[in-house]
């Protein structure tokens, strides 16, 4: 009897769960990505709910041609009252975006975020959020991100991070192309 055929199944583009502290650009950064402004309609500004998104990101290869890859992108909301959500999320993905404030540094949501993706064993990449205001200062998010044995590449460890303006834009190619990396 002959051998059952198997089919293969087709690439898909990676999950990515953003995931961190209330207000610390989340949304923003997604609006900014798809070219949208949900923020806009969110009650309050603050996200109650999972979202989905499917981006493409034209970036060079090696040989400096233009390719083009998809991205899917899971939205979590960062208050602490959805915590579940944010687990869901978390186990849905294959990469996670940790986003953390240049202004207020780790809040108890990022903690929190950064154990649920720890305890999920998924790669991450730290995104330090909002270089473009007077009051960022990503040396101390630095620091604060070692003190929960986050060691960012270039500071003795292994985590990568970019540094973003989720408003301006600065900094998210640079986002997109370290998530493809990862």
């Amino acid at each position: 009897m002959p051998a059952k055929p198997t089919t293969a199944q087709a690439p898909r583009p990676p999950v990515i769960v953003i995931t961190g502290h209330i207000d610390h650009g989340k949304s923003t950064l997604l609006d900014y990505i798809r070219k949208t402004n949900v923020v806009e309609g969110e009650a309050g500004g603050i996200t109650q709910h999972l979202s989905a998104y499917e981006v493409t990101h034209k970036r060079k290869d090696s040989q400096g041609k233009i390719t083009e890859q998809k991205i899917t992108f899971l939205d979590t909301p960062g208050h602490e009252a959805f915590s579940g959500m944010r687990e869901r999320g978390v186990s849905a993905a294959d990469i996670a975006v940790l986003i953390v404030s240049a202004e207020d540094g780790v809040k108890a949501q990022t903690v929190e975020a950064l154990k649920t993706v720890k305890t999920a064993g998924l790669p991450f990449v730290v995104a330090i959020n909002k270089i473009d205001k007077p009051a960022a200062n990503a040396e101390k998010v630095k620091q604060e991100l070692s003190e929960q044995e986050v060691y960012l590449e270039g500071y003795g460890g292994n985590v990568p991070w970019v540094a973003i303006s989720a408003k301006t834009g600065q900094g998210v190619p640079e986002l997109l192309d370290m998530i493809l990396l990862v």
